[in-house]
């Protein structure tokens, strides 16, 4: 028929449709970097998941101040998300989201299971990620301020820390039941790093993890999921100048 003989009423959703339909998804961008633990954990899950995005190398404490980046929201961290405007930061939530998204196996929608991943999301912050905060960013993110007294504060959580992963572990083989869930993957990027294949930062600050055996198997567990490879690369490539500059660090102090 032809587009002259058609009045507007009738048109106007005619072409409604037509957009809809040509309409082409942006790729979800996520700004990130491969030694940054909580976007490590972010671009394991979409490897895992097989969820296809566009990663943006963004280096933290220098691309994260610009005033571009700034803009787009008030958290200046890595990772960061943008699905076609929607802009999201912190890598739990990012994550969660993807996860509803998606519907990705490692955020299952059982109710106890979900209880338990974002019990764990929440723990995470004050405990786990103090083994990075005490190891991890006194050698590599020096613009991160705190006092010597402050990171041995922090080293001092860490037996606790890993007593309390230990005793999950007891329970399940997982962190948060029977299958692998975002939350071992989160834990395993503060935790694993540490390892002589990495960083060697355990070794380094006298941190034995012969006392924790379930933790142990856990670990060498994570290591069999997919994407891990991928997901790490970066870190085994750069873990003997971490290491070496830790060192360095450890004889000032």
């Amino acid at each position: 028929f032809s587009l002259a003989i058609v009045d507007s009423a009738t048109l106007h959703p005619l072409l409604a449709v037509y957009n809809c339909k040509t309409r082409v998804a942006m790729p979800v961008k996520v700004y990130t970097m491969p030694i940054s633990q909580p976007a490590r954990a972010l671009s394991w899950a979409c490897a895992y998941e097989g969820t296809e995005v566009e990663e943006i190398q963004t280096m933290p404490g220098k691309d994260t101040k610009t005033s571009e980046y700034r803009s787009r929201s008030p958290i200046t961290t890595v990772p960061r998300l943008d699905d076609d405007g929607f802009v999201l930061s912190e890598s739990h939530a990012i994550m969660a989201y993807l996860g509803d998204k998606f519907s990705w196996k490692l955020y299952p929608t059982d109710p106890h299971v979900r209880a338990r991943i974002h019990q764990y999301m929440n723990w995470h912050h004050q405990n786990t990620r103090r083994i990075t905060l005490a190891l991890f960013a006194p050698v590599m993110r020096p613009d991160i301020a705190a006092s010597p007294e402050m990171t041995k504060l922090w080293l001092k959580d860490v037996h606790a820390c890993l007593q309390t992963v230990e005793r999950w572990l007891s329970d399940s083989k997982w962190l948060c039941g029977a299958a692998p869930t975002v939350a071992d993957l989160s834990c395993y990027c503060e935790i694993g790093q540490c390892l002589d294949k990495f960083t060697g930062l355990f070794t380094l600050n006298g941190i034995d993890l012969a006392p924790f055996p379930k933790i142990t198997e856990w670990l060498a567990e994570c290591e069999k999921l997919p994407g891990f490879e991928q997901s790490h690369a970066a870190l085994k490539q750069m873990g003997p100048k971490i290491k070496s500059r830790a060192e360095k660090v450890k004889s000032k102090l």
